[in-house]
């Protein structure tokens, strides 16, 4: 089976960030099933997170978390990706915020997958730092 992808705010593919101004990235993956397993990666650093890597596993429903907002996680023309794998949970809602030091907020991207047992979707784009 191949997985169900529903964007709400599809993926624009190149997301800029001015992180002189003090904006990063807020990422929240919520999850529809027992035991998350997904990774996000940095094309600079490799895999920066695993699920069981964030707070609340395995029972959260939701996990959060940010990038840029350390100054040593800022490459120019960065890839991030992230993996999600429906072996032992069928759905995700994944979500990538532009937010700043104010509270100001913007949605890059909101998309809902499912997925049979064997699937795995990935999802990236490229920053640029401005």
């Amino acid at each position: 089976m191949a997985v169900t992808r529903t964007p709400a705010t599809d993926n624009p593919g190149v997301v800029k960030v001015a992180t002189s101004k003090g904006q990063f990235l807020h990422f929240t993956v919520s999850v529809g099933g027992p035991v998350p397993i997904f990774t996000f990666a940095s094309s600079a650093k490799g895999v920066l997170y695993e699920a069981n890597d964030l707070p609340g596993f395995p029972t959260a429903k939701k996990y959060e978390w940010d990038h840029l907002k350390n100054p040593s996680d800022i490459q120019q023309l960065e890839e991030l990706e992230s993996r999600l794998s429906f072996f032992t949970n069928a759905s995700y809602t994944y979500v990538v915020e532009l937010r700043d030091d104010s509270g100001g907020s913007s949605t890059v991207l909101q998309i809902d997958y499912s997925g049979a047992p064997m699937d795995t979707a990935p999802e990236s784009f490229t920053v640029v730092i401005v």
